[in-house]
């Protein structure tokens, strides 16, 4: 059995379980009657209104952020070249590779406007240890969705999470709703993370892109001159994207030139945010350097899985072109791969 009949994405469908009852998702699919078929959990059902921030307990600093779930047409390999090895890479391999994303995106105070354009990843939550983060959530999307977050600190009614019968709120935040989520960041929650949909809908809208990095800073330790928040992931064949086979990703784009160009300059202070979210393992390999770990370990190749985040950090110390990407092999030239240009 070949890998794309073993994740069950052979002929473009993908087989999910959804609220316990299973369904087969394709180009045909009605997304957004296949919704209204999920009941509505009775704590959401008998909510009607989020309930208001006044509720919430708010310590420390607070950090808002109004963040819509939104569809978005999205190409994930614009110039259908593959760098690296300086050739085309040919339509009969991945079919078309333009589709309509889910993605998240950053509006100004109350959702007065967009600060820009939806994206995948989506925007960068960026708080300090001591933060309370505020995040104003609105549903404009077919399905229901969420945000949950990795790292922080929340409580039950904050998870972010559908659990069926048992959901909250917000875990299950319909469409042309909103839901305010309250995280705090008290010491031991500093790192590199992530966030992502944890709706019923999960394995349709993360694998379209509804996912984004998030930093919780120690208030100790100095910025780095650069930074780069890179998500490795997989769009796979379905509603949205009528790609041929499942399409390896760094921050919504496939193959060296499309994926994320980044720069840097000898002698400043570099750090790489990784995190993964698809079904598979990965590596991070950034050619010609290498970085210590809190246990003290030297390391140029970092293996990471699902959900798992960290943050490499140096100086810069050595000028040229170099590759970034993903070690195992058949994602390297799958298009999991990057240029990072050090002058």
């Amino acid at each position: 059995m070949d890998r794309r009949n073993f994740l069950g994405l052979a002929g473009g469908a993908l087989v999910c379980t959804i609220g316990g009852k299973q369904f087969t998702i394709d180009r045909d699919t009605d997304v957004a009657a296949l919704a209204k078929k999920i009941d509505v959990p009775p704590k959401v059902a008998a909510a009607k209104n989020n309930p208001p921030l006044a509720k919430a307990d708010i310590a420390g600093n607070r950090k808002e952020y109004w963040i819509q779930a939104e569809p978005v047409r999205w190409n994930i390999m614009p110039s259908r070249r593959d760098q690296m090895m300086g050739q085309g890479v040919s339509r009969k391999i991945t079919g078309k590779t333009t589709g309509q994303a889910c993605a998240y995106r950053l509006y100004d105070t109350d959702f007065s406007k967009p600060l820009g354009p939806a994206t995948v990843p989506g925007p960068l939550l960026d708080v300090t240890v001591g933060d309370t983060l505020v995040v104003h959530f609105r549903n404009t999307l077919s399905t229901p969705v969420t945000m949950h977050p990795h790292g922080a600190f929340y409580s039950n009614e904050m998870d972010g999470a559908y659990k069926g019968y048992w959901t909250d709120p917000g875990g299950f935040v319909q469409t042309g709703r909103t839901f305010t989520y309250v995280w705090e960041c008290p010491e031991g929650t500093q790192g590199t993370w992530l966030y992502h949909d944890h709706g019923p809908f999960e394995q349709l809208t993360i694998f379209s892109g509804l996912f984004g990095p998030l930093v919780i800073r120690d208030p100790d330790e100095p910025r780095p001159d650069r930074e780069f928040f890179l998500g490795f992931h997989t769009f796979s064949p379905s509603k949205f994207f009528p790609i041929k086979g499942p399409m390896f990703c760094i921050n919504g784009r496939c193959y060296t030139g499309n994926t994320p160009t980044l720069r840097a300059k000898v002698g400043e202070d570099i750090a790489m945010h990784v995190y993964g979210i698809d079904n598979d393992f990965h590596t991070f390999h950034t050619h010609g350097h290498r970085w210590v770990e809190p246990g003290g370990n030297i390391v140029d190749n970092k293996t990471f899985g699902p959900g798992d985040s960290f943050r490499a950090r140096w100086i810069e110390d050595n000028p040229g072109r170099w590759l970034y990407h993903c070690h195992v092999f058949s994602h390297l030239h799958a298009g999991m791969s990057g240029w990072y240009l050090v002058d």
